[in-house]
């Protein structure tokens, strides 16, 4: 278990989002709140030989980026827990520094988008190398009036794999901070076979039987453990990406493994979750399996 949690900011109202959503989680878990915002040192360099250009030291705008997320995140942190606060300043690669920075964290929280590094997170490579990479669970959150309140429960989807059977474990720890169902989602769709070679008779119910008895193996063991976690059961006809992007319209918190038991081995950050956090209308956690973490 990870000792804070930890949410990168670079001066962004999305950012903003994240602080909040970051702080208020801290407060569930009574762990402290590390703030980090990382400076890039060439966009600083370049500023710096344009003739005629006052540009700010980076070690100025990066602590007003992060006196601003501090003030943010005290405020909405939670009323009934003195959550500790704290800021650290980076100069250096955005993806391995933060990391570096979050290597002792609980949880990394990111904006959805950003400015300077952070601009279009989701659809960069930064996002995609902390999802990667990153020793615990990445959270992403989209901008939101407030992360706190509009939406009810946590969504997990679960296909059987490594990282699901982590990231159910993980949905159910958050449910249960938060006193709030779980929705367990199996979702599966027919096989792509070239029509010529198409099977005549699908047998659906068959599917839905293995489907159903997938989600019952994956979540019994944590059922026992979080015995005041409410959770409905569902096997939904779908492609799983689609499925769990509509289910995150109204979930407080949609959770993912960071690979399923499809693709290639050797991908670190599978096509269901990159397509989750392409599309969510909520909060996204993406959790890596364990046995991943430690091959």
């Amino acid at each position: 278990m990870g000792k804070l949690i930890v949410v990168g900011v670079d001066g962004s109202a999305q950012a903003l989002c994240a602080v909040d959503w970051a702080a208020a989680e801290a407060g569930r878990r009574r762990l402290p709140l590390r703030i980090v915002h990382i400076a890039v040192r060439w966009e600083y360099n370049v500023a710096i030989r344009e003739p005629g250009l006052e540009a700010p030291r980076p070690e100025a705008t990066g602590l007003e980026v992060l006196r601003i997320a501090e003030d943010r995140a005290r405020t909405f942190a939670s009323v009934d827990v003195d959550v500790d606060v704290g800021c650290r300043l980076g100069i250096g690669p955005i993806s391995a520094t933060l990391l570096q920075e979050a290597a002792d964290a609980a949880l990394l929280v990111l904006g959805s988008h950003g400015t300077g590094g952070f601009t279009r997170l989701l659809l960069g490579s930064v996002s995609r190398q902390i999802a990667e990479h990153a020793a615990c669970p990445v959270v992403v959150v989209p901008e939101k009036p407030d992360v706190r309140t509009g939406r009810s429960g946590i969504v997990v989807g679960v296909d059987g794999s490594e990282a699901s059977v982590d990231a159910v474990g993980f949905a159910f720890e958050e449910a249960s901070l938060r006193s709030v169902g779980l929705r367990a989602v199996h979702a599966w769709a027919h096989p792509a076979y070239p029509r010529e070679v198409r099977p005549v008779r699908y047998d659906t119910t068959a599917v839905e039987r293995e489907g159903a008895r997938l989600l019952s193996e994956s979540l019994a063991g944590w059922k026992a453990e979080y015995p005041d976690v409410p959770v409905a059961e569902e096997v939904i006809e779908g492609v799983p990406a689609s499925v769990l992007v509509d289910a995150s319209s109204d979930a407080e918190l949609l959770v993912v493994g960071a690979r399923g038991r499809g693709g290639f081995a050797k991908l670190r950050l599978g096509s269901v979750s990159h397509a989750v956090l392409h599309h969510a209308e909520g909060p996204v956690a993406v959790v890596r399996s364990l046995h991943a973490k430690r091959r």
